[in-house]
């Protein structure tokens, strides 16, 4: 973010994915950037350093590390952003799940949380980054393997992206058994992509997975909720969504959404790259299991 174009969406999301690596000081300045934004347009420095019980330097710290020149910056960009009038339904609808909801309010709820945790990795997901995946992925079109990891859901989310792939010719392996991702990570070469989920960005499998990838000098890409979490430092490339924590839900469920839509854009990118030959194989493996069906 310059300053001549700093975005205050982009500052309130980055400091929501920012927070889970930051020591108790900076993550208290971060999360009341990220949940009280409209309260902090109204202030000062020193009124917030007073209020939270920390140092003018520490804000201004925390600033840089959003991308601001300081705190003016900071807050004339939230500011900016909240004339918009674009957020108050956004907070309505997010608020927290109660006893006192109705099953109407509860399908509400859920359905608008997910549509804005779409809209939010869509303003946060670098561009470049996404470019560099997706020729990563075209090179093993040509002459590579995939090796997708996850655990969980997103080992779920991994296996409806190694099926997409089938579809289209793209064979890809996907496991779920952490010593078979190793095995299949160690076996990865200059040229092959490793491709991992992991929502909280701490699984230790996947970072040991990723570590011995780049060893081997393949690509490493993850898809993480957490913009600086510890699997980022072992990823080539870092693909980010965003999606808010909630008490009943997690973060997880939203945010798998916004995750199956990055992998979704990775596929549609793949599938144009060489149309005729996707349609061809589309056909053969859509004909394939039509007998299967009633």
């Amino acid at each position: 973010m310059k300053s001549n174009n700093i975005d205050g969406k982009e500052i309130i999301l980055y400091a929501r994915s920012l927070a889970p690596s930051l020591g108790k000081k900076e993550k208290l300045i971060v999360n009341f950037i990220s949940n009280q934004y409209q309260e902090l347009a109204k202030m000062t420095i020193s009124s917030l350093a007073s209020h939270l019980n920390v140092s003018e330097s520490s804000i201004t710290k925390v600033c840089k590390k959003l991308k601001c020149e300081g705190f003016y910056e900071l807050k004339h960009a939230i500011a900016d952003y909240l004339e918009n009038g674009e957020t108050a339904v956004s907070d309505e609808m997010q608020e927290d799940f109660g006893h006192e909801d109705d099953n109407e309010t509860i399908l509400e709820k859920v359905f608008f949380n997910s549509i804005v945790a779409l809209q939010d990795t869509l303003s946060v997901i670098n561009r470049q980054a996404l470019s560099k995946a997706i020729n990563a992925l075209k090179n093993i079109q040509v002459n590579g393997k995939l090796v997708l990891v996850g655990n969980g859901g997103s080992g779920v989310l991994c296996e409806d992206f190694q099926h997409k792939l089938l579809k289209i010719g793209i064979f890809t392996v996907s496991y779920r058994d952490s010593h078979m991702q190793l095995m299949g990570a160690s076996l990865v070469k200059k040229g092959d992509v490793v491709l991992g989920i992991s929502h909280s960005g701490t699984s230790k499998d996947v970072i040991d997975i990723f570590k011995l990838a780049q060893e081997k000098e393949a690509t490493t890409i993850c898809i993480t909720n957490h913009v600086k979490s510890p699997v980022t430092e072992f990823s080539d490339i870092v693909l980010h969504s965003s999606a808010r924590n909630s008490p009943i839900t997690g973060e997880n469920a939203a945010a798998r959404i916004a995750q199956l839509n990055i992998l979704d854009v990775l596929f549609t990118v793949l599938s144009l790259n060489q149309q005729n030959l996707s349609y061809e194989n589309l056909l053969k493996t859509k004909e394939s299991v039509i007998s299967h069906r009633t």
